[in-house]
């Protein structure tokens, strides 16, 4: 390959290197977007045009990292999540599709409650603070805090939080025992804790596996679900009459987070509700 290569033999080059070492080829354009500082319409646009000596080798090192099994997001420093870009490391997960709809459902279930004019909502194991920041942007009324145990991962949130302007609090504390201890109640307790079990992490892609925190993939106990079961624990004192409980889930839970829901929360209605996929992906109570 030449010295200076245009941006559509970039891109060949790329595309070919990933898929022969089994990675996706389309993390080529993902690179190539973050070392041109070009969007997606951009980047096709200028596929005529030459890529400067200095992009061209520091890209080049960059894809064969990730094809030695470093993901694509610790590499540009970002992904993007419900139409926004946030910063990530190695100390935070890397957002999912899935847990979009977990946000999307809480949006849509307060957006149809009316009488919730200012709604609490409290994220547990923010992690980089996708889901406490999107609820804060998305409902602008809504006093938003988020929880984690992980200062690393908190320092991310919040900066993620500042760069995008959303009014979240943020607390250094284990699950729900910090509002408990301050009586506060809350209208939404939403969460996507740790729920992999050990054998099932084990069996993982290494980009993920060897490559974000175990701390926030496995779940503890047989089958995952030990977080679930501590927060289920304390959000009986501090879900508000009429509020919300909203978990994600790993496909196959359902029916194990359905059951520590109702153990707590007996007589109401709990739900287990599937992603786009069709898989087990969302769990969510109503205190009433």
């Amino acid at each position: 390959m030449k010295e200076e290569p245009f941006v559509f033999e970039a891109r060949k080059w790329a595309s070919s290197f990933l898929s022969e070492h089994g990675r996706e080829e389309t993390a080529a354009d993902w690179l190539l977007e973050h070392h041109l500082q070009l969007s997606r319409s951009q980047l096709l646009a200028a596929s005529g045009e030459p890529v400067a000596r200095q992009t061209w080798e520091q890209f080049q090192q960059d894809v064969r990292i990730h094809a030695a099994g470093t993901p694509v997001q610790h590499l540009t420093g970002r992904s993007s999540f419900y139409d926004r870009e946030f910063h990530v490391n190695a100390n935070v997960l890397i957002p999912r599709m899935e847990t979009e709809e977990l946000v999307w459902y809480v949006i849509d279930w307060v957006q149809k409650n009316k009488d919730l004019k200012a709604p609490r909502i409290v994220d547990v194991g923010t992690g980089s603070g996708i889901i406490a920041v999107t609820l804060a942007l998305e409902i602008p009324p809504a006093r938003v805090q988020a929880v984690d145990i992980d200062s690393r991962a908190l320092e991310m949130a919040k900066q993620n939080a500042a760069r995008l302007q959303a009014p979240v609090t943020f607390h250094q504390e284990s699950f729900l025992e910090g509002m408990v201890l301050r009586k506060e109640k809350a209208d939404v307790v939403v969460s996507n804790p740790p729920y992999i079990p050990k054998k099932e992490w084990e069996q993982l892609d290494p980009l993920v596996r060897d490559k974000e925190p175990a701390v926030a993939l496995i779940g503890e106990g047989e089958e995952g679900i030990h977080s679930y079961e501590e927060i289920v624990k304390h959000a009986v004192d501090i879900l508000a009459p009429g509020g919300l409980l909203a978990f994600e889930i790993g496909w196959q839970q359902g029916h194990s987070v359905k059951k520590a829901i109702e153990k707590a929360f007996p007589g109401k209605m709990v739900q287990v509700i599937k992603d786009l996929n069709g898989n087990d992906r969302i769990v969510t109570v109503v205190n009433k």
